[in-house]
C-alpha cells in the first residue's frame, strides 16, 4: 500500500516508546527496533496502526529478550506519509546505532526511499503494508514485505470486473501516488488481457475531485475503479453519489480502513475492494491479539495492525537467530537472518507465533505465500468477504 500526503516539512519527529519496565537486577544490553509510518497528517489513523501493532509484538517478546540478556525497546518515527521526510527519518534511524532493524513503511513511496537510504548499511526493512511491485525489483537483500503486491490485487480486481460484474467498460482513476499509479497500471494490463474496455483513465487528488467526477458521469461507465488511498477514495465515491452516478465503485486495499467509511458515509455501501489485509476476525487465531489491542488502545484493531504485529515478530525472530552469546547483532547479521526466517502456520491458538499464517520469503523479499481477499461493504456498511485467494511468490514474476 502507498499513501500520499505530507504537510509542510517539519523537523524530523520521532516518538520513542520504551516498552520495558525498570530492569530488575543487572541491566541487559540495549537493543532497539523502529517503526516508520505517518503519525501526523491525513493518514495518522492508519499509520498509527503500524506503531501499535509493532508495540504489542515487542511487549509480547520483552521477557524472552530479557532472558537472552537484552533490554528491548521500540522507537517510532513519523514520516507524515512524505517520501521527502521519509528520507530524513531513515537517516535519523541510521544515526541511532542502537537500532538494528525497522518495520515500515506504510507508504510504498516512503518504503522506496527508506530502502534506498538503508541500502549501503543493509539495515533490515520489513513492510507490513507497502504493495508497489517495484519494491521487490531492486535486488535489495535488506527489504522484505509480508503482503501481496499490487499486481496480485490488480489481477484479482480485473477478473472480478470481467467475470462477476461482467462490465462492458471501466473508468480507471488513480490518486497520482506511487501506490495508485502502480495499482491502476497493473489493472489496465490485466483488463486488456480480459478484453474489457477502458472508458478513460484519469488522475485526481483529495484537493479537488470535481473534474474527474464530471468525466466519469459523462462516460456512463458501469464501473469505476479507483487506485489510491481512503482520503481521496472516500471523497470521490461520496461526490459521485451526490452527482447521481450509480456506477459500481471498486478499489484496492487503500480503502481497507475504518477512515474510508467515516469519509464516505452512506456512499460506502456497495463499494468493492481487494485487500491484502481483510477483517481481523478472518484469522482464526486473532482473538488474543484483538483482546490485547482493545485493552491497550480502547478500540478494535485493523488488518494493518495485525500485519504490523507479524512483521515485527518476523524481525524479532531474525534478531534472535542473529544474536550470539548475548551480543547485540549487527545490522547485516539481522538482514542475513531475515532470509532464513521460516515461521510456521498456527493451528493451536496457545502456541501461535504469527496471526496471518506461515511466513518465509523468496529471494526477492516477497512473502512465499500470502493471502488476498475481495471484499464488499453491505447496505449496513459491514465489510463482507466475497472471495479469498492465495498468492504464491513464485507466480508473481
Amino acid at each position: 500500500m502507498h499513501f500520499h500526503g505530507g504537510s509542510r516539512l517539519r523537523k524530523a519527529l520521532f516518538l520513542s516508546l520504551l516498552l520495558g519496565s525498570a530492569a530488575q537486577g543487572a541491566q541487559g544490553a540495549a537493543l532497539k527496533i523502529a517503526t516508520i509510518s505517518p503519525l501526523s497528517g491525513s493518514l495518522t489513523a492508519i499509520g498509527s496502526e503500524v506503531k501499535r501493532g509493532a508495540a504489542l509484538a515487542v511487549q509480547d517478546h520483552l521477557q524472552e529478550f530479557k532472558a537472552l540478556g537484552f533490554d528491548l525497546s521500540l522507537v517510532s518515527y513519523d514520516d507524515e506519509a512524505s517520501a521527502t521526510l521519509g528520507a530524513q527519518v531513515a537517516n535519523t534511524a541510521l544515526a541511532d546505532t542502537g537500532v538494528v532493524g525497522v518495520v515500515g513503511a506504510l507508504n510504498s513511496s516512503v518504503s522506496n526511499v527508506v530502502a534506498q537510504v538503508f541500502a549501503p548499511t543493509r539495515m533490515a526493512l520489513i513492510s507490513p503494508a507497502s504493495t508497489n511491485d517495484a519494491l521487490t525489483d531492486n535486488a535489495w537483500s535488506h527489504f522484505s514485505r509480508i503482503v501481496s503486491p499490487d499486481s496480485a490485487q490488480s489481477v484479482a480486481a480485473a477478473n472480478y470486473i470481467a467475470d462477476d460484474l461482467k462490465a462492458a467498460s471501466v473508468f480507471v482513476v488513480s490518486d497520482n501516488t506511487a501506490y495508485g499509479n502502480g495499482l491502476t497500471k497493473a489493472l489496465l494490463a490485466t483488463l486488456k488481457k480480459r478484453s474489457v474496455k477502458v472508458a478513460d483513465y484519469a488522475g485526481t487528488t483529495s484537493a479537488d475531485v470535481t473534474e474527474v467526477v464530471q468525466k466519469i458521469k459523462a462516460s456512463a461507465a458501469p464501473v469505476v475503479y479507483f487506485g489510491g488511498t481512503d482520503d481521496t477514495g472516500g471523497l470521490l465515491v461520496k461526490s459521485l453519489r451526490a452527482a447521481g452516478v450509480k456506477a459500481v465503485f471498486m478499489g484496492g486495499d487503500g480503502l481497507d480502513s475504518p477512515s474510508f467509511l467515516r469519509r464516505a458515509g452512506n456512499a460506502g455501501a456497495g463499494v468493492i475492494y481487494t485487500t491484502v489485509f481483510g477483517p481481523v476476525n478472518s484469522f482464526s487465531n486473532s482473538l488474543a491479539f484483538t483482546a490485547a489491542y482493545r485493552k491497550a488502545y480502547q478500540t478494535p484493531p485493523s488488518g494493518v495492525a495485525v500485519y504490523a504485529y507479524d512483521a515485527t515478530t518476523v524481525l524479532l525472530s531474525a534478531i534472535k537467530a542473529a544474536s550470539k552469546g548475548g551480543a547485540v547483532p549487527s545490522r547485516v547479521q539481522v538482514t542475513e537472518a531475515m532470509h532464513n526466517v521460516n515461521l510456521p502456520a498456527c493451528f493451536a491458538a496457545s502456541k501461535c507465533e504469527t496471526i496471518t499464517g506461515a511466513i518465509s520469503f523468496a529471494s526477492s523479499g516477497e512473502r512465499t505465500r500470502s493471502r488476498l481477499m475481495v471484499m464488499k461493504f453491505s447496505p449496513m456498511l459491514q465489510a463482507q468477504v466475497v472471495k479469498i485467494q492465495t498468492v504464491e511468490a513464485a507466480d508473481l514474476k
